[in-house]
């Protein structure tokens, strides 16, 4: 070409603006794909990535494959015979489109092993654009007979078993659940009358229709309450004053209602609204609503419900399979301790470090209170209620649960605080009693699991925990390691996530891993749809969900290959060929989950809150919202009307609450209180 023979006598500028444009100049006929390559180069140099490339979460697993028209089914067998036939589609779609990936990477492979050293780029570029698109890889028809043989096995998989079974039930929790707001029911008759210019028209029919409207106001009631006293003069001549109680209406020493706080618990707690921005919204003229004013009311909601919370903990502590998280979390009043460059001898948590200091700390707030009940006694007017006597919620939840943990070579205590969220079921069998426990803490999500085994039922040998794997995660006690077999397990979302996240790294590997899991989702989602059942679960996971695993194992040494441990992709392959046992352990026991991710959107949820709400200034703010957001979820889970619930337990006597707390969580409630059967025993 003219280019390569006059290259020498160009000035420099043109042959470097030649030089880049000659890979598709040079090719012959159409250079558009060339071009198209170049350009593509291009712009993973610049790290650009066109809107139309840009990965976006498709809301369902099948969104990429077209649904074909399906013809209303009168019969069972009918309805059962389509179904099948959607998820052949669907297997066969997925199954394709792998082989497609599989000889695009082996293709490429190949081609990098013959080619000079020099011209290999480290990332197969060059390679790349000399072999066909993805689209343009034909399947055989062995292929195609192969995959349709697959494509039936797994949709007759999944169609095993008698029906769903309730035990085998995926729990999905309702970040913002219906039935958390009070709905009211109006009927209103709408007569037509006749114009005047119809004049003595005769009405020959008289039709209904039903049309509906929805109003939804934020309002403020004030109830004024107005109380007969009565002086009574007793047989000793003493005078006494009777005053009604108010309790039927709201707690004492605050001019709201149950409801009222009820609704506050769910806005701030599930909702994560400000309270600057409710006090705003909710203050007239009347009166003002504070932002502290508001928080003081939370607290106080928070402490009714410090029973409740330490009783959950304590079921789902024999719990049959555990799973968590933690995530950072900033207190201000920890961090600005941390940052004193001369700390005092305590930190602000000094009383509630450990159980034994928070023990401590209770007995002192209980002699302070009966001294101040033997002063009144002795006539003392000067005695009145201290906040000594009053136990904070961090030293009420600290006898039970640490909240200082100890670095792993018992140098010192840890330094960074978290939250953390575990769940399990309290009735293995039954899925509505699902508990979800937040705490935060300094220490991680190891430490709470330690602290909550330790109130485990000793014949509960076998456990099941499941989160990501690290380090600081495992349970390491010698003491819980020495009474309880605790198997851990992977999940599969973590293990995808570097190929998502640095995709344009390595495109085509890249894209080939995401399909796999993909395929994953796709089993897991049409088990659902089906109702899942032990044998069509077993059965689809040990074959077709194997398989990808299998294949999945084999691109992660693929990729491990030519990505070293230093990069975001070498570290994710090496992730999955070290814990792939871990990461598959869900195949064999129907019970599990592939992944943790409802604990991960709960964090998700905590991470909005700690945005917006003023619980990160102190701790004590931190632990009311730990309190109400484990209730709140645990409700959710229990299928519980929310704000009945909490009203109820609100309107009920703190020693009632403090004596049979079992009875007051959301499960007991919904059985008292709901047309629920109570749920069978565990073994």
């Amino acid at each position: 070409m003219w280019i390569e023979a006059n290259s020498a006598e160009l000035p420099e500028p043109v042959r470097l603006f030649l030089a880049i444009h000659h890979p598709y100049l040079a090719v012959e006929g159409d250079p558009k794909r060339a071009l198209e390559a170049a350009v593509r180069e291009l712009r993973r140099a610049l790290h650009i990535t066109p809107s139309t490339e840009k990965r976006r979460p498709s809301g369902s697993v099948t969104a990429e494959i077209g649904r074909a028209k399906r013809e209303s089914a009168p019969g069972a067998r009918e309805t059962l015979e389509a179904e099948i036939d959607r998820r052949r589609r669907l297997r066969g779609w997925h199954g394709g489109l792998k082989k497609q990936h599989h000889d695009r990477i082996k293709r490429l492979e190949d081609k990098l092993a013959k080619m000079p050293i020099e011209m290999n780029d480290g990332n197969g570029s060059r390679a790349e654009d000399e072999i066909p698109a993805l689209e343009d890889i034909e399947l055989t028809h062995e292929d195609l007979k192969e995959i349709d043989a697959e494509s039936l096995r797994f949709a007759e998989s999944v169609a095993k078993g008698h029906g769903a079974d309730p035990a085998m039930k995926s729990v999905n929790e309702t970040l913002m659940p219906g039935g958390a707001v009070l709905v009211n029911e109006e009927r209103i008759p709408l007569c037509a009358e006749l114009p005047e210019s119809f004049g003595g028209g005769e009405i020959v029919k008289t039709l209904h229709e039903q049309r509906v409207r929805y109003d939804f106001s934020v309002s403020v009631t004030r109830i004024a309450l107005d109380l007969e006293k009565k002086v009574v003069v007793d047989d000793a001549g003493e005078r006494h004053v009777i005053t009604p109680s108010t309790l039927e209406y709201g707690p004492p020493r605050f001019s709201v209602t149950w409801d009222a706080l009820a609704t506050l618990t769910v806005l701030v707690g599930q909702f994560a609204m400000p309270f600057n921005r409710l006090g705003r919204l909710f203050s007239t003229q009347e009166k003002r609503f504070s932002a502290g004013t508001l928080s003081r009311m939370f607290r106080y909601v928070a402490h009714r419900w410090v029973p409740i919370y330490l009783e959950l903990g304590n079921q789902l502590a024999n719990s049959e399979i555990l799973s968590g998280d933690d995530t950072s979390c900033r207190v201000i009043e920890v961090s600005r301790f941390s940052k004193l460059e001369k700390k005092p001898d305590e930190p602000p948590w000094a009383d509630y470090r450990t159980p034994k200091a928070a023990k401590e700390s209770l007995r002192r707030c209980e002699k302070a209170r009966k001294d101040r009940m033997r002063r009144r006694d002795e006539g003392d007017r000067s005695a009145i209620r201290t906040s000594e006597e009053t136990p904070s919620l961090g030293v009420l939840i600290g006898r039970e649960l640490t909240f200082e943990s100890p670095l792993k070579n018992t140098d010192g205590p840890k330094e960074a605080i978290h939250t953390t969220v575990i769940s399990g079921r309290s009735d293995a069998n039954v899925p509505n009693s699902l508990i979800v426990f937040y705490r935060s803490h300094i220490g991680s999500f190891g430490n709470l699991l330690a602290a909550i085994l330790k109130k485990r039922e000793p014949h509960r040998k076998a456990l099941i925990v499941q989160g990501d794997l690290s380090t600081s995660n495992l349970v390491t006690s010698s003491e819980i390691l020495e009474h309880f077999d605790v198997r851990t397990i992977g999940c599969s979302a973590h293990a995808r996530r570097p190929f998502a996240i640095y995709e344009d790294e390595d495109p085509d590997r890249c894209a080939y891993m995401l399909h796999l899991f993909l395929g994953l989702a796709i089993h897991e989602h049409e088990l659902d749809i089906q109702g899942r059942n032990r044998e069509n679960v077993l059965a689809v996971r040990n074959t077709d969900s194997r398989e990808l695993w299998n294949d999945i194992l084999e691109l992660a040494k693929n990729i491990a290959n030519r990505w070293s441990k230093g990069t975001k992709l070498g570290n994710g392959a090496r992730y999955i060929i070290n814990h792939f046992d871990a990461l598959t352990a869900y195949l064999d026991d129907p019970r599990l989950e592939p992944s943790n991710n409802l604990r991960e959107r709960m964090l998700r949820m905590e991470k909005m809150i700690e945005d917006s709400s003023m619980f990160r200034r102190s701790l004590e703010g931190r632990f009311a919202l730990d309190i109400v957001r484990t209730i709140l979820q645990t409700a959710v889970a229990a299928g519980v009307p929310i704000h009945e619930y909490l009203v109820s337990v609100l309107r009920t006597d703190d020693d009632d609450i403090r004596a049979h707390p079992d009875r007051f969580t959301p499960r007991a409630w919904a059985e008292a209180n709901l047309d629920v059967e109570p749920s069978p025993s565990s073994p």
